[in-house]
């Protein structure tokens, strides 16, 4: 019998650049957030099997949903998803022997970055295919959803800025001591 050549690997998970640590970071933070406020919503919904439904009334459900969770749902996708990410990226790339403030403020604003600029992609998204349907509706909309998009990537950002910046400290404070 042969054997099959065996895969080797790049190397291990510590040794990946920190700015790519901190790009996936940021880029899982914010699928995260994609999945809990839009695709979830979406396939819990009566609009999984009811066919061709308006842009607008799907969309007016995404936002119905978002305001209808509990704060237990928030603090979950809000707080602690960007706290857990952040401090094991910040443990990864130390373990890899990047513990350089760089790396710190990268891999920081990347968890930040990511939610907000998804906040603002969903929009974008939704504020296009209700425009393909209705371009006056569409036009009537930006002056509410503009706003709206607005306070809520905002608010965004502050909770996520104060979870990633607690996930920061809580490596910062832990980080293993050099033996005596």
């Amino acid at each position: 019998m042969t054997e099959a050549p065996q895969r080797t690997t790049s190397g291990s998970i510590g040794e990946i650049e920190p700015g790519v640590l901190a790009i996936l970071s940021g880029v899982t933070t914010g699928l995260v957030g994609a999945v809990a406020y839009f695709l979830v919503p979406l396939v819990t919904s009566e609009y999984v099997n009811a066919g061709g439904r308006d842009s607008l009334e799907v969309t007016y459900y995404i936002l119905e949903s978002f305001f209808e969770q509990s704060l237990f749902y928030h603090v979950g996708v809000l707080v602690l998803v960007p706290l857990v990410i952040t401090a094991l990226t910040l443990s990864l790339a130390r373990r890899g022997g990047h513990a350089g403030r760089s790396t710190d403020v990268a891999v920081v604003t990347t968890v930040i970055v990511g939610p907000f600029v998804t906040v603002w992609l969903g929009a974008a998204i939704a504020w296009g295919a209700i425009a393909v349907q209705s371009p006056a509706i569409a036009l009537l909309g930006i002056i509410f959803a503009l706003p709206i998009a607005v306070i809520l990537s905002v608010c965004v950002a502050i909770v996520t800025a104060v979870s990633a910046v607690g996930g920061y400290v809580l490596v910062k404070r832990f980080r293993p001591r050099p033996p005596d």
